[in-house]
C-alpha cells in the first residue's frame, strides 16, 4: 500500500514551474546580461517570499529555510554587483574615442569585459539553478 502525499499548494507549483522558466532565460542570456541580473534579483526576491510563507514547526524545515534565505541575499548582492559591472561595461561602450590608440585600448578592455561578463554570468546562472533545485525540494518535501 503506498502512502499519499500531501497536496503541495498552487502557490508553491506555479512559483516551481514559473522559476523553472525564469532560470532557463537567464541561464541562456536571452534578454542580455543585465535583463537577466535584474531578473533573477526579481526572481530571489520572489523565493525568499515563498519561502517565507511556509511556516512549519519542524526545527530542521525552519533551519533550512533560514539557511536557504542566506543563501538567496547573497546571491541577490553578487547579481546586483554583476548588474552595476554591466551598467559600467554599457557606460564605457559608449565612449568616444580620440586615436588609435584609444580604440586599440578600448577594444582590448572590451574584450576583457565581455569575457568577464560570460563567466560571470555562467557562474552566477549555476548558483541560481542550485538555489532553486534546493527550494524546490524543501518546498515538495522530497
Amino acid at each position: 500500500m503506498q502512502m499519499q502525499r500531501p497536496e503541495i499548494p498552487d502557490e508553491i507549483t506555479v512559483f516551481i514551474v514559473e522559476g523553472t522558466h525564469r532560470l532557463a532565460t537567464i541561464a541562456i542570456n536571452d534578454y542580455g546580461f543585465l535583463q537577466s541580473a535584474k531578473m533573477a534579483q526579481t526572481y530571489l526576491e520572489r523565493a525568499i517570499r515563498v519561502l517565507d510563507l511556509n511556516r512549519h514547526r519542524d526545527r530542521a524545515f525552519m533551519t533550512e529555510v533560514s539557511t536557504l534565505k542566506s543563501a538567496a541575499s547573497n546571491i541577490m548582492e553578487e547579481y546586483a554587483q554583476f548588474e552595476k559591472f554591466c551598467d559600467d561595461c554599457e557606460r564605457f561602450d559608449r565612449l568616444v574615442t580620440q586615436n588609435w590608440i584609444e580604440w586599440i585600448s578600448k577594444w582590448a578592455v572590451q574584450a576583457k569585459s565581455r569575457s568577464y561578463l560570460k563567466t560571470m554570468g555562467y557562474l552566477l546562472s549555476y548558483k541560481i539553478r542550485t538555489f532553486h533545485s534546493r527550494v524546490c525540494l524543501l518546498l515538495t518535501g522530497t
